[in-house]
């Protein structure tokens, strides 16, 4: 009976190393299928910035799980352009100064905030239209506004 035994045993520990290569190789296959797709993506938004923006430097790219973000210098202006997985843009910024507000937020802003310092001002485009936030900064608090075109602010 012994012969038996270790006959099964090595039977099942071949299978074993069977079952255990099919499953790295199938993670293998699908982790590359993903990685490509993932690439592909990247492509498409990379060939739809440069289309865009022909004179973009110093492109920068971060993925995350919800899209992909591109930063970069054009035409003296730091913009972020944010794509979603099919290298679409959902979105657009820019860094301004506060004298890029509209008029009746930066009267509201000097009157409801007085004594807190501007720490960023940023323009996001969306398919909402264009929206400003800005970052004020008193005694180590932080506020982030937001404002629409027309000079309406709520706290974001």
């Amino acid at each position: 009976m012994t012969p038996q035994i270790n006959l099964l045993k090595r039977a099942g520990a071949s299978f074993s190393r069977k079952l255990l290569a099919v499953a790295l190789t199938a993670t293998l296959i699908t982790t590359s299928a993903f990685a490509s797709g993932e690439e592909e993506d990247k492509a498409r938004a990379i060939k739809n910035l440069k289309k865009e923006f022909t004179t973009a430097k110093d492109i920068q790219w971060k993925l995350t799980d919800n899209y992909m973000k591109a930063s970069f210098n054009w035409n003296n202006q730091q913009l972020e352009v944010f794509y979603n997985y099919e290298g679409e843009v959902i979105a657009k910024s820019r860094k301004v100064t506060p004298s890029a507000l509209p008029i009746d937020a930066q009267q509201t802003i000097e009157k409801r905030y007085a004594g807190y310092k501007t720490d960023e001002c940023i323009e996001m485009t969306t398919d909402e239209g264009v929206n400003f936030y800005v970052s004020l900064v008193k005694q180590n608090k932080k506020t982030i506004l937001k404002i629409n075109p027309y000079g309406d602010i709520s706290v974001y």
